[in-house]
């Protein structure tokens, strides 16, 4: 499967050089024209590129946030809590807009990972960009991130891969032990 990348020499240096979060507009650094698609088997290995990957924040109107403890196919990051939910874009979310590709890959995600995922019952809005260059998983991956507030009367359930996904105050889950781009991207809201 190809997924969407962009070559890191393509992203300015201020993002890509340091683990961080910035408030900066997508289309400041990444054209339509940059993007790419790349086999995920070389993607996950290559640092030429930065792969996309949509990490959007599920708030219910309670103020709770959904938080789950990995143990899915990314073992580098199993054990560690995250309250992001995403993932790869794949290729058949193309679209001619490099922000219509990334919204339509991230409603793809969020109706895999929750079982009575209803678009129109959610509100999304773009928060910012993380970059984290510690470990290889953020040496390859970009996230973008969005916050998804639910609607007053839907509460969205967790399907497989988040089968034990907890709905935790950002206090609580400042307490716990969680994937780096967790803590990043709270620092966006």
């Amino acid at each position: 499967m190809k997924i969407l990348c962009v070559k890191t020499e393509k992203i300015s240096k201020e993002v890509t050089s340091v683990t961080n979060s910035f408030k900066i507009d997508i289309k400041d650094f990444v054209c339509t024209s940059d993007m790419e698609w790349i086999e995920r088997s070389e993607a996950e290995t290559n640092f030429a590129y930065k792969q996309l990957i949509p990490y959007i924040l599920l708030k219910r109107s309670d103020g709770k946030y959904a938080c789950y403890q990995r143990h899915g196919t990314e073992t580098r990051l199993h054990g560690k809590y995250s309250a992001g939910i995403g993932g790869h874009i794949d290729e058949p979310d193309n679209r001619d807009d490099l922000l219509k590709t990334i919204e339509v890959g991230m409603v793809r995600e969020l109706s895999e990972e929750l079982s009575n995922f209803e678009k129109e019952k959610i509100s999304l809005k773009y928060l910012g960009i993380i970059n984290e260059t510690e470990s290889e998983v953020g040496m390859v991956h970009l996230g973008v991130v969005f916050a998804a507030e639910c609607a007053e009367d839907y509460i969205p359930d967790a399907a497989f891969e988040l089968k034990n996904m907890e709905w935790k105050l950002p206090e609580e889950i400042e307490k716990l032990e969680k994937e780096l781009w967790t803590e990043l991207a709270f620092r966006l809201l």
